[in-house]
């Protein structure tokens, strides 16, 4: 009997971009002096946001990450580049195949941008793991960068205490056993105003309310679905890590999961909500912090706008 060779996909670095600005929350009182700063320390667990510089933009921000990652893996080993993001400085052309010039990649590798937010990480880690296990492919790049506050007013009391820019590069690489999924991904498009950026105006809005109540019901949903699917006992799981969207909602989705605090990582208080950044920084983090070990068994999942959402089993290895 002839056994075809499997090939399957790891996390072989990640490396992330923060702009030197920072605004805290002192700042943000003086723009609107009427806010309980204090209340929306207490719920979003955010004290500093980054702010892209005037000039910086997100294919700006993609390149500085990734330039990380390329000072420990040969630029002429990867074969593709997948960007996430929603608030590029180009609606045409494609953003990544302009990161592909800027950083002087090869001109065979294959090159797009996905447009989603919170859950983005989860969909283009499913993207790249096929690309490889469908053997075309060993080596990719994803990056995942926005520059929300560039669409978010000073006055903007939903959204400025709780969005940060930031571009986190991921390199994904062909494994001998997979390290990567399943998935469990869904959406439901009749929540899009949840999170609007019209193309008349330039001010993102949003209803908190109603992103709680998402969160709050369908992410514990998704991850259970995803344990019943793996069949893995939550208790085996080494760690779960979530998109990083405010002490108030991952309180909620950890108290609906039942786990408790050492069963978990966050690290909003340090970065803010990053979009679909936030899961990489934060597994970088939990690796450099030393909360997450070679072999450990993690979960992880992203939500939001869309409504959009994704949970994965990840297998941790060493990293560059």
């Amino acid at each position: 009997m002839i056994h075809k060779s499997m090939i399957g996909s790891k996390i072989l670095a990640i490396e992330y971009f923060l702009p030197k600005k920072k605004e805290n929350n002192k700042i943000f009182k003086m723009h609107n002096p009427k806010v309980n700063i204090d209340r929306i320390k207490e719920k979003t667990g955010i004290n500093n946001r980054y702010i892209s510089g005037e000039n910086e933009t997100v294919i700006d921000i993609s390149v500085k990450a990734i330039k990380k990652i390329l000072k420990k893996f040969p630029k002429k080993k990867i074969d593709f580049l997948i960007l996430v993001s929603q608030t590029s400085n180009f609606r045409i052309p494609t953003s990544a195949c302009i990161i592909q010039n800027r950083l002087n990649l090869r001109k065979d590798i294959i090159a797009f941008d996905i447009n989603l937010g919170c859950s983005g990480f989860i969909y283009a880690l499913r993207m790249a793991s096929s690309l490889i296990e469908s053997k075309q492919v060993s080596n990719g790049i994803i990056v995942c960068a926005d520059t929300y506050t560039k669409h978010i007013s000073k006055t903007n009391t939903a959204c400025r205490p709780i969005f940060s820019d930031a571009a986190a590069a991921t390199l994904i690489s062909k494994n001998k056993k997979n390290n990567i999924g399943p998935f469990e991904l869904g959406a439901d498009g009749s929540g899009a105003d949840a999170l609007l950026l019209s193309s008349e105006t330039n001010e993102i809005v949003m209803n908190g309310a109603k992103v709680l109540t998402f969160a709050m019901d369908v992410v514990p949903n998704n991850v259970e679905a995803l344990l019943k699917r793996i069949k893995i006992n939550r208790n085996k799981i080494d760690k779960f890590i979530f998109h990083q969207a405010s002490k108030y909602i991952l309180d909620n989705i950890n108290r609906r999961l039942s786990l408790k605090k050492e069963k978990t990582f966050e690290n909003y208080g340090k970065v803010g909500n990053t979009i679909s950044a936030s899961i990489p920084i934060a597994l970088k983090d939990a690796c450099t912090k030393k909360k997450i070990f070679n072999n450990n068994k993690i979960v992880i999942a992203g939500y939001g706008v869309g409504l959009s959402w994704g949970s994965a089993l990840i297998k941790w290895n060493n990293i560059l």
